[in-house]
C-alpha cells in the first residue's frame, strides 16, 4: 500500500471506470428469505396421464389408478460473506488536500469491487447449475449465430418458454456477432434497457454484453431464462464511522452476505456453451 502525500497538486480525484450490475432483474422473487439463512423449496411432481375408461365396471375409477403426488425438496443456505474495512487517517487526509471523502470512497468501493464481484459470482453459479451444456465449441463469426440459435432450440425442446430469455456473452465473442453482420442494436430494446450491458435482441432473446472475465472460464455464452434462479442478499451493510477510538480519522466498512442458487426444477432454463471439453464425470 502507498499513501501519496500532496505538495502542489489538484484537489480533484480521478474516478475510475465502473460498471453497473448486469444481473439485476434476472432472479426469482417469489421466495421470502426474511429471518432465515436457509430455505427449503418444495416442487410437486405432476401426476402421470391415464386413459379415461368410460366403460369401466361399477366401482372402478374411470380416471385410472389413484396415486399420491410426489415431491422433491431443495435446501439452499446463503454462504458467501464478503467485507471491506479501510481507514482514512486525518493526518494523511489533511496532507492530501482532503481528497478522500469517506462517503465517496464508500460509493467507489461498492461500484468497483462489490458489484463486479457479485455479478461474476452469480454468473458462475448459473453456469455451474445449467441444465443444458454444450462443450468443445469454437466460436467464430461464421458459426456464432447458428450456435446461439441451436442453444435456443435445445431450451425450447426442453420445455423452456421463449419469453424472458437473456443471453450473456463476453466482449470478444460479441465482436464476432458484429463481424457476422448481425443488427443486434434495437432502438426499442435500447429504450427499454435498464440493466447494464443490454444492447438488443437476438432470436427473441435479450442480449447483454459483459466483460470477458465476467463469464466463468471456458464459457462462450450462456442463455438464462428469468426466474430460474434466486439470488438472496441477507446482509448488505455500508457505513462510515467517524468516532472510532483506534483511528484519528474515518473508518469505511462494508459487508454483503449473499448467494445464488439455480432452482433444480427450473435448471433447463439455463444453457451454457463452452469452448472447453466436458470435465470427467460432469453430466
Amino acid at each position: 500500500m502507498s499513501i501519496n502525500l500532496a505538495t502542489k497538486a489538484s484537489d480533484k480525484v480521478v474516478e475510475k471506470f465502473h460498471k453497473d450490475s448486469c444481473t439485476e432483474g434476472l432472479f426469482n422473487e417469489r421466495y421470502n428469505w426474511t429471518g432465515v439463512k436457509t430455505l427449503q423449496i418444495y416442487t410437486v411432481q405432476s401426476p402421470d396421464l391415464n386413459n379415461y375408461n368410460a366403460s369401466a365396471a361399477a366401482g372402478v375409477n374411470r380416471f385410472g389408478p389413484m396415486t399420491e403426488l410426489g415431491d422433491t425438496m431443495q435446501e439452499m443456505s446463503v454462504a458467501d460473506d464478503k467485507a471491506f474495512n479501510a481507514t482514512i487517517d486525518k493526518g494523511n487526509s489533511s496532507s492530501q488536500m482532503m481528497i478522500k471523502s469517506a462517503s465517496a470512497i464508500l460509493k467507489q468501493t461498492t461500484e468497483e469491487k462489490i458489484i463486479p464481484y457479485v455479478d461474476k459470482y452469480r454468473l458462475a453459479k448459473l453456469a455451474a447449475g445449467a441444465g443444458g451444456k454444450k462443450y468443445s465449441v469454437t466460436i467464430t463469426d461464421a458459426n456464432i449465430i447458428s450456435e446461439i440459435f441451436a442453444a435456443g432450440v435445445a431450451m425450447s425442446n426442453a420445455g423452456v418458454p421463449k419469453s424472458g430469455r437473456v443471453l450473456f456473452i463476453g466482449e470478444t465473442n460479441a465482436m464476432k456477432l458484429k463481424l457476422a453482420g448481425v443488427l443486434y442494436n434495437s432502438d426499442v430494446a435500447a429504450n427499454e434497457a435498464i440493466v447494464n450491458g443490454t444492447v438488443g435482441v437476438i432470436d427473441g432473446t435479450q442480449l447483454r454484453i459483459v466483460p470477458d472475465d465476467y463469464l466463468p472460464t471456458g464459457v462462450n455464452f450462456m442463455i438464462v431464462r428469468k426466474g430460474c434462479a434466486v439470488a438472496p442478499v441477507k446482509v448488505e451493510t455500508y457505513r462510515v464511522i467517524e468516532d472510532d477510538a483506534t483511528v484519528d480519522g474515518s473508518v469505511v466498512q462494508g459487508r454483503i452476505l449473499h448467494d445464488c442458487f439455480v432452482i433444480d426444477a427450473l435448471k433447463n432454463g439455463i444453457y451454457a456453451v463452452y469452448s472447453t471439453a466436458q470435465p470427467s464425470g460432469n453430466g
